[in-house]
């Protein structure tokens, strides 16, 4: 019934792509959150639709002539972007070790860089960027829905719930981080009453689908992106308010398997007693930068780290031996569990800094928007860019403790990051405002 739905919207939605090519972008996005393999556990019945829709984009974009203002791709941010997967391949041709999968991922990267591309010349108007993110945080939200009955029937931490580019449970939680924040900026800039209360239902799903999780780095980054987001849209007092109502909400989904966990986060300075899995985070990433060391400039390798590290075992023999056998295991071995060590190991300093620089200019970006609300200007595109941003930075926490480069939807987000920075700062790379300002900001309930 569901394959038989998707061929009906597959086939209502061809001519509306075809005349705006955009919708096509979102629709994509959208079913790359809930899709068949998803839906139906690994299934591959939907593995078409992402090629039928890139079809139908770019045929959309030849038609229209869309394609004619190709220099509007190349901002900042886009050509790191390209830097780094330069970088990627780059080290896939000149590594030594064995990856299997390694041009498998690296081209899924090249895909979604070819999505960001088509981003920046089909967002005309910031009522585009509007509804890319609430169609996000629609397919985010009854994904979260149908994630908390996954946990109440026994998937007690969401494994696979977000498919191969999102990794374990670890990678879910930091995908809702990323877009928490950008739900209450939905709020806060919304004119209604209803359209506010509806925005934040939103952050209160995907809240509780965090902590479903059991995700220790998505506890961290939730709270880095809530703190962030207090500081960018000037909000201090009212997202204190919100994230203790938040706590009262999802307290039932707070079990104390989950609890037990978290308290493990107290002994970090205490390696010696420090739970199992997240002690063996430290050998990881100081393994991690011995093989950074034997190769800084362009790495071993992509995704060769869990094979090269096992080159440097005897580094730790002071280990006790069954621990140590557990962290180098030769079958299912270990991969880094820090993006950001696993971007210098495997690509070297070549392709980790435009990865570096991506991040801390999305961030910094957070700045840009605290500024232009202080000036009460662009209130609605200034609080969005403050939830993009604070969402990057919550993320960029939960990613010192999973691998998540091939995690597609960051790149998007810097991508509307970039865009709605250039529009506050009145660069003409920016966006006019919205011819009717749906999301204007409207005073709300503190």
């Amino acid at each position: 019934m569901r394959e038989i739905a998707l061929y009906i919207l597959i086939a209502l939605s061809a001519p509306a792509v075809l005349r705006r090519p955009f919708l096509g972008v979102v629709i994509y996005l959208g079913a790359n959150i809930v899709r068949p393999e998803m839906l139906f556990w690994g299934g591959e019945g939907g593995s078409f639709v992402f090629i039928t829709y890139y079809l139908l984009i770019l045929t959309g974009c030849l038609l229209r002539g869309e394609l004619a203002r190709l220099g509007q791709v190349f901002q900042r941010e886009y050509l790191l972007m390209l830097w780094m997967l330069a970088a990627i391949y780059l080290s896939i041709m000149l590594t030594q070790f064995q990856a299997p999968m390694a041009t498998y991922f690296a081209t899924d990267i090249a895909k979604t860089l070819g999505l960001c591309g088509l981003l920046y010349l089909l967002i005309k108007k910031l009522a585009d960027v509007e509804l890319l993110e609430t169609t996000l945080l629609g397919c985010l939200t009854f994904l979260g829905i149908w994630g908390i009955e996954q946990q109440m029937l026994g998937n007690e931490r969401l494994e696979g719930l977000g498919g191969a580019a999102w990794g374990d449970s670890n990678g879910v939680a930091s995908v809702y981080v990323l877009f928490l924040p950008v739900a209450l900026a939905f709020a806060y800039a919304s004119r209604k009453r209803r359209r506010f209360w509806i925005f934040m239902g939103v952050a209160a799903v995907m809240v509780a689908l965090i902590v479903c999780t059991k995700s220790r780095g998505g506890l961290l980054g939730m709270t880095a992106c809530l703190f962030s987001f207090a500081i960018y849209a000037r909000k201090t007092a009212a997202t204190f308010k919100v994230a203790l109502l938040l706590a009262l909400l999802v307290t039932p989904f707070a079990t104390d398997a989950y609890l037990e966990r978290m308290k493990t986060l107290q002994g970090v300075s205490d390696v010696e007693n420090f739970e199992g899995s997240a002690r063996s985070r430290f050998i990881l990433w100081e393994a991690g930068l011995m093989v950074f060391s034997r190769s800084p400039v362009v790495g071993t390798g992509f995704l060769t780290y869990p094979e090269a590290k096992m080159e440097f075992e005897e580094n730790f023999y002071h280990l006790e031996d069954h621990f140590r056998e557990w962290v180098f295991r030769k079958e299912s071995k270990k991969v880094t569990h820090n993006t950001y060590i696993q971007m210098l190991s495997d690509c070297g300093v070549f392709g980790a800094l435009p990865f570096f620089l991506l991040v801390a200019g999305g961030i910094r970006s957070g700045f840009k928007a605290r500024g232009s609300l202080k000036e009460e200007r662009d209130g609605a595109a200034g609080l969005w860019l403050a939830g993009c941003s604070a969402g990057l930075t919550g993320f960029s926490v939960c990613i010192i403790t999973i691998d998540s480069i091939t995690m597609p939807f960051i790149y998007v987000q810097l991508v509307v990051i970039g865009i709605l920075s250039r529009t506050l700062s009145g660069s003409p790379a920016g966006l006019p405002p919205l011819a009717e300002p749906e999301a204007a900001v409207a005073e709300q309930p503190a």
